[in-house]
């Protein structure tokens, strides 16, 4: 009897550990094919407005400057998390991007948006 409550107990709190784990994005994680292509997605849909840099020094519109992504000076905490939440959201001006990158495409970018801060976060805007 003491060994079957053991087992029960065992499997429940395996089930328990496996349903709470972390399941935001890597947090800086660059491994080269997500940053390659993380990369390539910031050139092609941020880099016209966040410059290709990532500091937001471009005109669009005649508004100057756009968020500067590299000083770790953030609207939200600059998590992974609150990044790929602003990228599927979007804010004004920035739009949304829900629908318009996969799943993927969305976890890359966060993933060289993190790249591009160097681990930086500072105060909030």
């Amino acid at each position: 009897m003491l060994c079957r409550n053991l087992l029960v107990l065992f499997v429940v709190s395996a089930l328990l550990v496996i349903g709470c784990r972390d399941r935001r994005l890597p947090e800086g994680d660059a491994r080269g094919g997500d940053l390659a292509a993380g990369r390539r997605i910031f050139e092609r849909k941020c880099a016209r407005c966040h410059s290709p840099r990532g500091d937001g020094k471009t005109v669009v519109a005649g508004r100057f400057p756009y968020a500067n992504l590299i000083d770790g000076v953030w609207r939200s905490d600059g998590s992974a998390e609150a990044i790929e939440k602003q990228i599927r959201r979007g804010h004004d001006p920035m739009p949304s991007f829900q629908g318009k990158l996969t799943d993927e495409e969305i976890r890359q970018t966060v993933v060289y948006v993190l790249e591009l801060t160097g681990g930086k976060r500072g105060p909030r805007r």
